[in-house]
This record gives structure tokens, C-alpha cells and sequence, in this order.
């Protein structure tokens, strides 16, 4: 007899969890993709986001994320759909990370989301997020898509940077 997956787990898409902790699950954004929330929110990105670490033209191009670039470097995970670890590689950082302003783009962008009541950044590239209601996985990628699209564009505008889009 199989068990139903909780309210928060996709259907059909197995957790990544390398711990394999029970009803933990934790998912690379790009294999949610076909979900409608995720795919929304990837048509709401812009296909290309340029790097905005960088005064130099040739390096903002040269560390700037795809869409699909950037799916593959997102992660979400939960084991309630209340409580989310939300984490992301080495390539968002070159799109939405001030350095050593004190200023958070990524966090104040989380926090604006709607129902995302807390969100802290407890290390470099890792968020703990409380959510006002249960969320799916896809659903919380997609706020975590359209989060790292928010924070760029609020980077790019603190540092002077007019972007197409």
C-alpha cells in the first residue's frame, strides 16, 4: 500500500534529500519546471539576467544566468510546507549579492512575497523562510523564481544599472 505524499510534496517528483530524513523533501528548482506556478514564474523572468557584481560589460555577460541557469541553481525544501530552507548556488550571487552592503535584496524580496511572513539568510547561500499558509514545493519555487528576479532588479538599480527589462 503506498501513502499518499503530504500537502507540500509534488506529486510524482522525488525529493532530493541526500539525508533521506522521512518527510523531508527537497527539490533542484529546474525539475519543477513543467508545474504551472514554477512555469509562470519562469516566463515572468527575464531569459537572461546579467551580472551586476561587475562595472566591466564583458564580465557582467560572462557571469550572467539563463532562466534555465538559474532553475538549476535554486533549491527548495520543507518538512511541513510551513518552514521552507530555501538555498541557491554560486551563480545567483553574481546577480543579486551586494558583498559587503548592508543591505539584503534577496531576504526584503522573500519577505514580499505574499505569505512569507519571516525570512532570514543564516548563511551565504541559504535562507530559512516561514510561510502563513501550507505551501506545495512548486508553489515556493516560484516565489523564490520571482524573489531572486525582484532582487536583481533591486541591485541593478542601487548600483546605477538600467536594465531592458
Amino acid at each position: 500500500m503506498t501513502s499518499e505524499p503530504p500537502a507540500y510534496a509534488v506529486p510524482g517528483v522525488e525529493s532530493e534529500d541526500p539525508t533521506h530524513t522521512p518527510g523531508y523533501f527537497f527539490y533542484r528548482v529546474d525539475r519543477l519546471a513543467g508545474f504551472p506556478p514554477v512555469a509562470a514564474a519562469i516566463g515572468r523572468a527575464p531569459s537572461v539576467m546579467p551580472a551586476i557584481c561587475s562595472d566591466d560589460s564583458a564580465m557582467r555577460e560572462a557571469f550572467a544566468q539563463s532562466r534555465g541557469a538559474l532553475c538549476r541553481q535554486l533549491w527548495v525544501g520543507t518538512d511541513d510546507g510551513l518552514h521552507w530552507e530555501l538555498s541557491f548556488g554560486d551563480g545567483v550571487k553574481f546577480i543579486v549579492d551586494p558583498g559587503d552592503e548592508p543591505v539584503d535584496f534577496l531576504r526584503d524580496a522573500l519577505v514580499a512575497q505574499p505569505g512569507v511572513s519571516s525570512a532570514e539568510h543564516y548563511c551565504d547561500e541559504n535562507f530559512k523562510v516561514e510561510t502563513t499558509r501550507v505551501l506545495r514545493a512548486d508553489e515556493m519555487a516560484a516565489y523564490f523564481i520571482d524573489t531572486v528576479v525582484a532582487a536583481h532588479r533591486e541591485f541593478a538599480r542601487s548600483q546605477g544599472i538600467d536594465l531592458p527589462y
